[in-house]
């Protein structure tokens, strides 16, 4: 495969989210996404209806207040709000602490560049972000504004619209939560600092920044409404109740209020049986099938992951930090660590999906939210709240179910948390969370030498490049909104 064949795969995998050069009528139009709701909607359907193989009504139907009037085509247009939402997993890896760079790695000067976190390249890196999250809040404010056209006569239907509804509120919350982590400082350095636009509907809006407290009670709002839905979807592609109370576990954790976290995760602890999280289990987390261990997965049959890998023969552009290491037990080495002779030497690469692009599969899902995760943010929060006994047991628990060392019963405050969240770092390396988790946590993070020989640099918890820039010509044409500081 040729560099030139690899980009284009690589940027119709990722949405091109590393595009040096767009045109300024696309940047206007993007940056006013608030201001043409509707039509942001319309082009994007048209991009879908081509390239993906769900049954996507045709987009002049958008325009059409009549389009949406049943259960069946509210749920199409629902379809087309999963799709539009953005995944920058593996840039957001790339920036954490999941990877070091390889001999390979100067072949994409652009993800280097993101690698040792360049502000030229983390600005373009962020426009695409903001302006891929608005798309899709523009799509669900559509529904949301139709929904009383959708009909609903039979108890069946009325029970399907609820559940409609409760998942794209739940999918708009996904939007704004990562927006907020992405774009807003932290939420304990000031809450009442700027957070993000709320956006309500799908027309006319020219709004400031909500408080980061503001931002986080919409999300909440949206959540709340959602939970009170009995929505149990058989299919991971679809949001759940179990993802709406996960989603509320993570907001928790993120605001502070360690005591809600521990009530959210425990739910989801109480209905997970111990078979969807042993070693069968987490292997089936990176196969194509359908599996209860996932609480939420996007569904996806682009090339999105293939990103991951420079050649099936010369290696990766990352291989895995040197820091994270797994015991021979623990089974999440098997799906993580994928071993690769690079110029004779046997290098340390990504496994999960990038396992299944060696072996000439294409992954079905991108894993979002699973019941694993339930463990970590109880084990967290019970940390946190001098609970030592329980964050022990809920921790220890799943490292026994997946074979990995157990934490020391000697273990306990700030270094029964700092050993959380390392084991949460090789848990989910190469998921694009672990740089939430850092962010959140106040961690400094290393800049690796190739193949992680040396630290280059070190990226300070109170460096301001956290927090990343909004786009430019979304505080041009919006004199309410104010870059964030040092950018």
């Amino acid at each position: 495969m040729t560099m030139q064949v690899f980009k284009s795969v690589k940027n119709q995998g990722r949405q091109a989210s590393t595009v040096p050069h767009v045109s300024p009528t696309r940047m206007f139009l993007c940056s006013i996404y608030h201001y043409l709701g509707m039509l942001v909607s319309m082009l994007l359907v048209s991009v879908i209806t081509a390239s993906c193989s769900l049954n996507v009504p045709p987009p002049d139907q958008y325009s059409d207040p009549d389009a949406v009037k049943d259960v069946s085509s509210a749920r199409a247009l629902l379809a087309s709000c999963y799709i539009s939402f953005p995944h920058y997993d593996y840039d957001l890896s790339v920036m954490g602490n999941d990877f070091c760079p390889t001999s390979l790695a100067g072949k994409d000067v652009n993800e280097l560049n993101v690698y040792n976190w360049s502000n030229k390249d983390l600005t373009t890196l962020a426009t695409g972000m903001w302006q891929d999250y608005y798309t899709c809040i523009s799509n669900c404010d559509v529904l949301l504004d139709r929904q009383n056209l959708i009909a609903a006569t039979t108890p069946d239907d009325v029970k399907k619209k609820n559940a409609i509804l409760a998942e794209v509120k739940t999918l708009k919350a996904m939007c704004y939560f990562d927006l907020l982590r992405l774009f807003a400082t932290r939420y304990d350095d000031n809450s009442s600092a700027d957070g993000v636009v709320i956006k309500n509907e799908f027309g006319f809006e020219v709004n400031k920044r909500s408080s980061k407290q503001e931002t986080v009670a919409y999300i909440e709002k949206l959540l709340t409404q959602a939970l009170t839905v009995d929505n149990y979807p058989s299919a991971n592609g679809w949001l759940s109740r179990y993802a709406v109370q996960y989603l509320l576990a993570e907001v928790n954790l993120y605001k502070g209020d360690y005591e809600a976290t521990a009530l959210y995760a425990d739910s989801l602890i109480d209905v997970c049986q111990d078979d969807m999280l042993g070693p069968t289990a987490y292997q089936r987390l990176w196969k194509n099938d359908s599996f209860d261990g996932r609480i939420f997965a996007f569904n996806t049959k682009s090339n999105f992951y293939t990103s991951i890998q420079y050649d099936e023969k010369e290696g990766d552009y990352y291989a895995l930090n040197p820091q994270i290491v797994f015991s021979t037990t623990d089974c999440r080495a098997q799906s993580s660590v994928y071993t690769m002779q690079m110029k004779g030497i046997d290098r340390r690469l990504m496994g999960k999906y990038n396992m299944m692009n060696k072996q000439g599969l294409q992954p079905a899902y991108i894993n979002r939210m699973r019941y694993a995760g339930a463990y970590y943010m109880a084990a967290e929060a019970y940390a946190r709240l001098g609970n030592t006994e329980k964050a022990l047991s809920r921790m220890n628990h799943y490292l026994k179910l997946v074979g990995a060392d157990e934490l020391s019963p000697s273990l306990e405050g700030d270094d029964l948390i700092s050993a959380i969240l390392h084991e949460k770092a090789k848990e989910y390396v190469g998921e694009g969370c672990n740089w939430f988790m850092l962010k959140r946590t106040h961690q400094s993070m290393p800049r690796f030498t190739t193949w992680g020989i040396a630290t280059s640099s070190m990226i300070a918890p109170t460096d301001y490049r956290w927090t990343l820039p909004l786009p430019m010509s979304e505080y041009k044409y919006n004199d309410k909104v104010q870059q964030n500081q040092g950018w």
